[in-house]
């Protein structure tokens, strides 16, 4: 049976099949298949990202790789000079480590809870308030009065940097050409650690040994506050829904709260007892 339909089918002549395949289709017909895809289809918003120019990427990278640097410069800065720091502040033996180490508490536990907020509200956005955040932390270190306020504006300086991380990883695999340009984004962003932390060891001991320790985090928030200005006006735009809820509906619904303020609480701890 099977032999004989196949023998039929291969028997049907071209006028056939053209007969069939060019078979009209009402008006009637066509406007409800057009009806039916489009109300199937998945709202359309503004969401599409496109890879940023030559120049403009290189300049994004730039400000992303400066906040990085300048953020680990500040604890290198800080390795070098906490015996003068200690001094003036008249900062306790068993206190000397916590302006260190307030940083990467707060960095650490932070990082999960900073990325949730930057996928609802933006990534350009969070990244300014990190970037501003920043500056203003390494101004008021360096104009810090006792080792109180040091351990606290490091501790800010630390959620800063949690505000940073995130939004850089996302604008590079965004709005970064895939390829060299985006492996070259990744690197920047990679080595920035390591050569801003050896950075701050050589200013820290300029500075310390010449006009003081503070006027080192001047610096660094001084070129912080620069780079944010850039951002401004650098990083890309974020995408906005043509329709849905607001931010803070979003903020209260598309978060598991309870979740990330475990897991920031159960990292904090953790840091806080291998401290």
């Amino acid at each position: 049976m099977a032999t004989q339909t196949a023998t039929e089918l291969q028997t049907l002549e071209p006028g056939t099949l053209d007969f069939i395949t060019e078979v009209p289709v009402s008006p009637r017909r066509s406007c409800e298949l057009q009806t039916r895809t489009t109300s199937n289809a998945v709202p359309t918003t503004d969401s599409t990202t496109t890879a940023l120019s030559k120049n403009r990427t290189v300049l994004v990278i730039i400000q992303l790789l400066g906040l990085q640097l300048f953020s680990s410069a500040c604890n290198g800065i800080l390795v070098v000079g906490i015996p003068a720091i200690a001094a003036t502040l008249q900062l306790e033996g068993s206190l000397l480590l916590w302006p260190t180490s307030a940083f990467y508490l707060t960095a650490g536990s932070c990082l999960l809870m900073a990325g949730s907020i930057a996928d609802v509200v933006g990534t350009k956005r969070v990244s300014l308030t990190g970037s501003f955040l920043l500056a203003g932390c390494a101004l008021a270190c360096g104009l810090a009065r006792n080792g109180g306020e040091l351990i606290a504006f490091r501790g800010l300086q630390g959620v800063s940097n949690a505000m940073i991380v995130p939004p850089s990883v996302s604008i590079i695999s965004r709005h970064v050409k895939e390829g060299r340009p985006r492996n070259l984004g990744f690197a920047c962003l990679g080595f920035a650690g390591p050569v801003g932390f050896s950075l701050g060891l050589v200013l820290g001991g300029i500075f310390v040994d010449s006009i003081g320790w503070r006027a080192a985090f001047y610096l660094a928030g001084g070129a912080s506050f620069a780079l944010f200005v850039v951002g401004i006006w650098a990083l890309p735009q974020d995408a906005r829904p043509q329709s849905g809820p607001p931010v803070w509906k979003r903020l209260a619904l598309e978060i598991d709260w309870v979740g990330t303020i475990l897991a920031s609480t159960g990292l904090a701890t953790l840091s806080y007892v291998l401290a």
